[in-house]
């Protein structure tokens, strides 16, 4: 049976992003949303705001109709799906990609000093980054902004706010965790799945984060079976003591 999906962005990305994906359900038989989050794609100009963020996917999927939907997202993208899965009665399960680790003070204070020199020092403020970064995801035709240095800054001073661990002892429905094998950031991977009651590690062999877009056909084939019972999930009190 089709299943609606959300389909949610990572950080500097848009929804321009998953057009290769997108089309691939949609000639299943899936509904499909791709959303744009506050300060990406066609709301380039609007602040970022985690709260803002949880309503647009909220919003999305409450758009779908009354049956389950399931919200898929990457990196940034994946931690809101997480989140929203824990809020909202109308998620009938969460797939996040690339989501292993908890957005930790030390790792955001990083990325926050890198994006601010590259914004006051390159004399483009950092478009020509960005627009690279863009083309390892987005099919050549699509449009979608990608978020300015600036943007990226006041987005990450922000994520401390996600508690993906709390939010995956909260859920409800099950979470799959499709994580690449050369992913970088992993370091919490076993911890988010004890958390969860629910769940499935799906791991995509010699791949990282980006070539899931440069090769959509195998990320599409591993989440198409997973909407279609092909990965099920482990429940935690189905699992004996140890």
């Amino acid at each position: 049976m089709p299943t609606p999906v959300v389909l949610v962005h990572g950080l500097r990305g848009s929804s321009a992003e998953w057009s290769v994906l997108r089309d691939i359900l949609e000639a299943h038989g899936h509904d499909v949303v791709a959303v744009d989050l506050p300060g990406h794609g066609t709301r380039i100009g609007e602040p970022f705001s985690i709260g803002e963020s949880l309503v647009t996917v909220a919003d999305a999927a409450r758009s779908l109709g009354t049956a389950p939907v399931f919200v898929v997202g990457r990196g940034l993208g994946g931690h809101l799906a997480v989140e929203c899965g824990s809020l909202i009665d109308t998620v009938g399960g969460v797939v996040a990609i690339g989501c292993g680790t908890q957005a930790l003070s030390w790792v955001l204070d990083s990325y926050r000093i890198a994006s601010t020199t590259t914004h006051h020092m390159l004399p483009d403020s950092g478009a020509a980054v960005s627009s690279a970064a863009s083309s390892t995801f987005v099919r050549a035709g699509s449009s979608g902004g990608v978020a300015p240095s600036e943007h990226f800054a006041d987005t990450l001073r922000q994520l401390d706010a996600l508690e993906t661990g709390a939010a995956l002892a909260r859920l409800q429905v099950p979470v799959w965790l499709l994580n690449g094998q050369f992913d970088r950031f992993r370091m919490q991977e076993r911890a988010f799945l004890s958390a969860a009651a629910d769940h499935r590690l799906v791991r995509q062999r010699g791949v990282r984060l980006a070539a899931r877009f440069r090769r959509p056909m195998e990320t599409a084939r591993l989440l198409l079976g997973i909407l279609d019972g092909r990965h099920p999930t482990r429940s935690l009190s189905a699992l004996p003591d140890r």
